[in-house]
């Protein structure tokens, strides 16, 4: 009986060998019918692996080369050639700065120019800042839809207190939800309508009780 097991078992031992070698076989062939495909598709990823790396030390070059010319540029405004250079550089960047100058000099020529933006952030910015300077109503509401709707209507609203049309103003200010940040702002604003109207009436009351007195 041991003697016939150790044959069954050695038996069994062959048959795993076997599949072991056919699948070897199998693979050996795999290999020779596609061995050019798979040639290619390790070059291929060698190239791809390489472009990567050298494009993100390319990135990283060019953002340190552009920080430094923004940053010289801060300490030396005055610079055309840095403007150029940061311009040529990263039209973001430049944009951005200009920007910044243009709030800083109260510029609404460069706020108008900047109105054109491949930057969809500083266009709105800018559309905002520029309509709110020149206090534009129309330019203003054309901004409502935009990210900066909530400071557009604060701006538009205290536009309309000054010209006296204080329903309006308060109209819109109702729009702002409680959820906003500048909520407090407005509800602040309201109240400044709620005492131009009373001082107004009072005003008008004044003048017509002169008048009154004169006659």
């Amino acid at each position: 009986m041991g003697i016939k097991n150790n044959i069954k078992q050695i038996q069994e031992e062959f048959k795993g060998d076997e599949k072991i070698l056919e699948n070897a076989f199998k693979l050996e062939r795999l290999y020779y019918k596609y061995k050019y495909l798979l040639l290619v598709a390790v070059i291929i990823l060698i190239v791809w692996l390489g472009y990567y790396n050298f494009s993100k030390y390319e990135a990283q070059k060019h953002a340190q080369k552009t920080t430094a010319i923004y940053n010289e540029l801060l300490k030396n405004p005055q610079n055309q050639a840095l403007l150029d250079e940061l311009k040529a550089s990263s039209t973001d960047l430049y944009d951005l700065y200009m920007y910044a100058q243009a709030l800083k000099n109260n510029d609404e020529k460069i706020l108008e120019s900047l109105k054109n933006s491949k930057n969809p952030i500083i266009k709105t910015l800018a559309d905002y800042q520029y309509a709110s300077y020149s206090k534009n109503l129309i330019e203003l509401e054309k901004t409502n839809v935009t990210p900066m709707k909530d400071f557009s209507i604060l701006q538009e609203a205290y536009l309309l207190y000054g010209q006296n049309k204080i329903p309006q103003a308060k109209a819109l200010l109702n729009q702002i939800e409680r959820t906003s940040s500048v909520f407090q702002i407005a509800s602040i604003l309201k109240h400044y309508g709620v005492w131009m109207s009373q001082s107004k009436d009072d005003s008008d009351k004044k003048s017509t009780e002169d008048k009154s007195e004169k006659q």
